[in-house]
């Protein structure tokens, strides 16, 4: 089954916002992000867990969670492409919301958006890996 371009952009734009949301919901509490009840998460990495060494994303949630509540400095600290994640994910919401109201062609199927999409991924997941290798 082929999904329509206008579900997936909705699709992933639910996804992107519930992500968003998350991390303003979450709290900051110095290295670690807790719940609104002050209850930490605790550890959520895998690959940390099983292979003891950061993957390329660790310390993206507190990076999204440091940004979400202001702190753009802190944000950069735990994961240097938090912030450009971020804020490519938040365009992404506004250009969703744009081409659903306009009823233009779903961003999908843009080939220009999607050279964007795998550009911001792949600069993210070289800092990530850089990041890794740094640690």
């Amino acid at each position: 089954m082929i999904i329509p371009g206008r579900a997936l952009d909705l699709g992933c734009a639910a996804l992107v916002a519930a992500q968003l949301g998350a991390s303003a919901w979450l709290v900051p509490a110095g290295d670690q992000v807790m719940l609104p009840g002050g209850s930490s998460i605790g550890g959520l990495c895998w690959f940390r867990a099983v292979f003891r060494i950061d993957c390329p994303f660790c310390g993206m949630t507190r990076s999204f969670v440091a940004l979400a509540h202001g702190d753009v400095a802190a944000a950069f600290q735990f994961h240097p492409a938090g912030p450009l994640l971020f804020a490519a994910m938040v365009v992404f919401l506004g250009a969703v919301v744009a081409v659903f109201v306009r009823r233009s062609q779903p961003l999908v199927e843009r080939r220009r958006f999607m050279r964007a999409f795998e550009a911001i991924a792949l600069v993210c997941l070289m800092i990530g890996v850089f990041k890794m290798v740094r640690s």
